[in-house]
Order: structure tokens, then C-alpha cells, then sequence
């Protein structure tokens, strides 16, 4: 019997919950069925280490400057016509006519240079938003998936137009499907789970890659983006808290994004730097974990939060705002701590954990005995549902 034809476009293979939740999933495929190959959108492939060898890789390397094109100088030209007038209306129609052609333009060179003569049996969209909408306008193919990793209802407009494309989408967990339903009722009857699969035994190998060194003091963690609705900006609030009410410890934030030099600057207006150390990026974040007495999740919005199920993998005790996944994820009091979005809340919750040491065992000694991660039959399973229901 042939191999199905299966392609997965993702947006990039950068360091991130998505990008390594896709990496578990090419490692537990029946590539006896499969024929697959992975498309990456961006040349941003950090972690293109870790893909499995039987994955063939395609990667855009779109050499346009699409900014330098006539229309987009055209554009832009109108752009600064429109502002020396003070017209904000027609500014941000501008803008818009702008990203609309670019994105258009851009998609139109994939499609052509990579995918011409190309057809699948299943094309897999691995995120939402412009990498759908490329899956569902541009790639020929009998069957096509999309994955929701957001609990918030960005590109509505896209979505409504191209969802009905896709045969199946896909949620993280049953709290999510309820969302996508709410924002796209056309989707009720095709939502199927595929939970987020983190590989404990390659977690545990990989905490003990290096050594951080030990300290004296309380050592937090939080890994992530440096974005907006990650939160570190009030991770940084909550640094500033602990730290006037005189609490020894050091804070480690693992990551980059395009919030650090705002993160940096907070950091250095509240003497922080010291308290709060940035790491940048790292492939392998788990040593830093590791090393930590409590994870903290910041964010404003998580749909899964796949650093906290890999910091409870590593027996840690984490804080986390209350957000979608935060509450999927943890069981306050039980497996971890929940507390409201906001730099008080996250800093009387690293408090009162510190101060408890009763509830840090209880805990930890939890963890040792609950993983709420689908295992890598069931995770198996829920990948074959959608690849082959």
C-alpha cells in the first residue's frame, strides 16, 4: 500500500511551545504510513536539530525585499501623505492595502517556487492565522487540518473565509473547543483534541546537559517569548515586589522576542539586575528549570502553557496566572499554585509558596505521582484520529 502524502506547514522552527510540541509529534508518526514533509514559512529554524531525520524539510528562502517593490514605495508614499494631513483613516488603510499585497505577494512566491506541480493527501496547518490561510488558498491537497494554539480571537475575518476549507480543526483541550465554537459556530461537528505531547525522558536528559550554578538564595524561572501576552513585564513588577520586601533570590528569564529592550530597561529603572538575569534564547532551557526552586508562568493569555507541564515534569512547584491553560493545566493547592493576572498576585503567590513549605512538599510529591500529559500511545492516537478519521 503507498504512503499517504502528508505536508506540515508550520510558521518557523524557533524556540517555543508550538515549534517543540511539533517536534514530539514527527517523532511519534508511523512514517511505515507516512510520507511527510514539513514546510517551514520563515528561515527561522533554531531547533531544525531536533526534527526526525525521515521528515524532509523545505524551507522558504524568499529572497524579496517586498518593502523595495513599486507598490509597496507607492503605498508607503501615501502612508506619509496621509499623516503630514492627519488623516488616521486613511493612514491605517494604507498600512492595511500595504500588509494585505505584501502578504499576497509573498504567499504567491511559495506557492510557485515550492508547491507548483506539488499535491498532497493531507496538508496540516500547523498554527492559525496567514499559515492557514497559505494551507487553505494555496496548497492543493484531498484533505486539510488546521491547529488552534490561541485562546484569543485573532483574524476573525481570515478565519471565517477560510475555515470552511479545512475538514478538520483542531483544539488543545475541550476549554479551547468551546472558544473556537463560540467564535466560529460553523466549526461545531469537525473540532477534534490533539492535547500537547512533552516527552518526559528527553526533558530529564536535557535538564542535566549543563550545570547553572548553584546559589545561596531562592531561584525562580520563567521561560517564553518575550512578548506581550507572555507577562514578563509583570514578572519584572513582581521582581520589584519581592525584592522591597527584602527576599534573597535571583530570577531567571529564558528567552528573547521583541519585548526585551523594553524588559531590559524595566529592569535597570528598578536596579533589578541583579534580581532578574536574562538569558537570551537557548535551545536547551530544562538545565535552568532545573536549577529553579519555583516555576512561574506570567502570562496574560496561555491556551496550553507547555512550560508549565515541562517544569512539572522536573517536579517543580509553579506559579501561574489564571489563564486558559494555566487553569487546564494546574490544580491550585494540588499541583501547583493559580493566581490572578497582576505583578501582586504573581509575587504573593511566590510568598506564600516559599513560606509553606507543607504545601511545596505536597506538591512535589503530587508531581511524582500525576502527569496530566497525554502519554505517547494516547498522543499516537490522537494523531492518527485526525490523519486518518
Amino acid at each position: 500500500m503507498a504512503k499517504k502524502k502528508i505536508l506540515i506547514v508550520a510558521h518557523h522552527l524557533t524556540v517555543g511551545g508550538v515549534q517543540k510540541s511539533l517536534i514530539s509529534a514527527l517523532k511519534l508518526l508511523d512514517y511505515d504510513k507516512y510520507d511527510i514533509t514539513l514546510y517551514l514559512r520563515k528561515n527561522r529554524t533554531d531547533l531544525l536539530g531536533f526534527i526526525d531525520n525521515r521528515v524532509k524539510v523545505i524551507i522558504n528562502e524568499d529572497p524579496h525585499h517586498y518593502y523595495r517593490k513599486p507598490y509597496a514605495i507607492l503605498l508607503q508614499a501615501k502612508e506619509l501623505l496621509y499623516k503630514l494631513f492627519k488623516n488616521k483613516e486613511k493612514v491605517e488603510k494604507a498600512k492595511a492595502d500595504l500588509a494585505e499585497k505584501i502578504v499576497e505577494d509573498s504567499m504567491l512566491y511559495e506557492e510557485r517556487t515550492y508547491f507548483r506541480s506539488e499535491k498532497y493527501d493531507i496538508a496540516v496547518a500547523y498554527v492559525q492565522g496567514y499559515t492557514a490561510a497559505f494551507v487553505a488558498e494555496h496548497i492543493q491537497a484531498d484533505k486539510k487540518i488546521v491547529f488552534f494554539h490561541t485562546s484569543t480571537d485573532d483574524h476573525h475575518d481570515m478565519h471565517e473565509r477560510i475555515l470552511p476549507v479545512f475538514n478538520t480543526v483542531v483544539a488543545l483541550h475541550s476549554e479551547q473547543q468551546k472558544l473556537i465554537e463560540s467564535w466560529y459556530p460553523e466549526t461545531r461537528g469537525k473540532i477534534k483534541i490533539v492535547e500537547n505531547y512533552s516527552d518526559k525522558s528527553f526533558i530529564l536528559e536535557q535538564s542535566k546537559a549543563f550545570e547553572i550554578k548553584k546559589m545561596e538564595k531562592l531561584c525562580l524561572c520563567s521561560c517564553g517569548r518575550f512578548a506581550t501576552v507572555k507577562g514578563f513585564d509583570l514578572a519584572v513588577k513582581a521582581a520589584e515586589i519581592l525584592n522591597k520586601h527584602n527576599l534573597d533570590f535571583v530570577w531567571y528569564f529564558v528567552g528573547d522576542g521583541p519585548e526585551r529592550q523594553h524588559l531590559e530597561k524595566m529592569i535597570s529603572d528598578r536596579r533589578l539586575e541583579e534580581r532578574v538575569l536574562i538569558t537570551g534564547m537557548q535551545k536547551n532551557p530544562y538545565p535552568y528549570m532545573a536549577a529553579c526552586n519555583i516555576y512561574v508562568q506570567p502570562s496574560y493569555e496561555e491556551s496550553w502553557g507547555l512550560t508549565i507541564v515541562e517544569a512539572q515534569q522536573l517536579l517543580k512547584p509553579v506559579v501561574t496566572t489564571a489563564t486558559v491553560g494555566g487553569r487546564k493545566l494546574v490544580s491550585d493547592g494540588e499541583n501547583g499554585v493559580i493566581c490572578e493576572i497582576s505583578a501582586e498576585a504573581i509575587a504573593g503567590s511566590v510568598e506564600n509558596l516559599i513560606a509553606d513549605n507543607e504545601l511545596r512538599v505536597k506538591i512535589t510529591e503530587n508531581l511524582k505521582n500525576c502527569d496530566k500529559v497525554s502519554d505517547a500511545y494516547d498522543f499516537k492516537a490522537q494523531w492518527r484520529n485526525i490523519l486518518e478519521g
